[in-house]
């Protein structure tokens, strides 16, 4: 595709006639994102970590006096999450960021906001279960060092250890490959982006007259660039930049994602496409259910999905400026009918059936939200999806 696009503009123009209009547009802010990136990142470091820790040495009470105690350091707990939750929101709003630039802050305060948990949570649960020794090896009884906090920040895991498995040496060759093709993943994405979606989404802002066909070849257009979109963007987050972070790092554990594109079932698919994420969401919300249910996984698992696709929901508005939750029935109330109604393997016939929901998926959901865009901006001379739907039913029955 590239290649086709390079040929076509030296054949036309006798030059390269790429662009990258598109790519200032999305980072037309980045200074505001590294000025709320920085004080979100200050705020995380110090105040979670010297917050925690003064809950934690100061705990020298006994009966009401202790639960009285931990209840206020609980709501302050709970005060900071909804600050750090709010503050970038309106911050985004404020500046109205671009879809990157506004995209990179709430990513980057979802990874926070579950790092704090976590951290929070396994060490006051050593503080409160004293005397008792961990049994996790990776886990000690006392409260943890700055340094494993600072480590734990930037590690590529969600799952906070006071140690974690280490290598020997940085393998430098190593680091430059992964952010090196990062950074080609990132310009091919662009490049489908600029010169194969846009146009597409150009349409929905253009036309005035929509229609059902014109909605299906739009998703069809889409749907092939999708997966190159889907392929680049796996490739370059989960294997490039996790890699990239964990040779830096001397971070031992690889094990970001398993070979998803082989699942045979709904469920199976959900837990290998994204390990890191499947793992928070597993200890602290999975498990924790599933001992307030008695051992039983309907709930937790409903809980799980349901607590995913709002967060993914919440992304895309924050990101859009629009609540169309699209995402959330698709990726929530779908998801969820596959994964009870198909819980065990189908065989190889049923991969093939996850690999083409998946650009069907990909290609709908960006198809919807710019025709749902351009109807909001151009509301006075466009007609609603539900009116083109109803449009094309009724001329549908006149032609009967």
């Amino acid at each position: 595709m590239v290649l086709r696009h390079l040929v076509d503009d030296l054949l036309h123009y006798g030059r390269l006639n790429w662009t990258f209009e598109l790519l200032f547009l999305a980072f037309g802010q980045l200074h505001i994102v590294i000025i709320i990136w920085s004080i979100m990142t200050l705020c995380t470091t110090f105040i979670v970590y010297y917050g925690t820790y003064i809950w934690a040495n100061n705990r020298k009470f006994s009966g009401t006096s202790l639960k009285l105690y931990d209840i206020i350091w609980l709501l302050i707990y709970i005060c900071y999450i909804l600050a750090l939750l709010i503050i970038p929101c309106w911050q985004v709003n404020k500046y109205q960021l671009p879809f990157a630039c506004a995209t990179t802050v709430i990513l980057e305060q979802l990874r926070q906001l579950m790092k704090i948990h976590s951290f929070v949570r396994e060490n006051a649960g050593k503080i409160i279960s004293q005397p008792k020794k961990s049994t996790d090896p990776f886990l000690s009884s006392e409260f943890s060092h700055f340094n494993q906090y600072l480590y734990f920040l930037y590690a590529p895991t969600l799952i906070f250890r006071d140690v974690y498995p280490r290598t020997s040496t940085i393998r430098w060759n190593v680091v430059f490959k992964m952010f090196g093709q990062y950074l080609t993943c990132g310009f091919l994405v662009y490049h489908i982006l600029a010169y194969s979606w846009m146009p597409v989404f150009a349409r929905c802002f253009t036309e005035t007259d929509l229609t059902l066909k014109s909605a299906i070849t739009s998703i069809f257009d889409l749907m092939l660039p999708g997966v190159l979109i889907i392929i680049l963007c796996y490739y370059g987050f989960f294997y490039c930049w996790l890699n990239g972070f964990a040779e830096l790092l001397r971070f031992a554990d690889r094990m970001f994602h398993e070979d998803w594109w082989n699942s045979a079932s709904s469920a199976t698919f959900w837990r290998t496409w994204n390990i890191i994420v499947h793992d928070w969401l597993y200890a602290y919300v999975y498990e924790d259910l599933s001992k307030l249910c008695s051992g039983k996984k309907t709930l937790p698992t409903i809980c799980v999905t349901i607590l995913s696709a709002i967060l993914h929901e919440y992304w895309l508005t924050i990101v859009s400026g629009i609540f169309y939750p699209v995402l959330f029935v698709w990726y929530g109330l779908f998801g969820m009918l596959l994964r009870f109604a198909f819980p065990r393997s189908k065989g190889p016939l049923w991969s093939l059936f996850f690999l083409f929901m998946i650009p069907v998926y990909f290609a709908t959901i960006a198809y919807l939200y710019a025709l749902e865009m351009s109807i909001r901006q151009f509301s006075w001379n466009r007609q609603t999806f539900g009116n083109v739907m109803a449009k094309n039913g009724n001329e549908s029955k006149v032609d009967l």
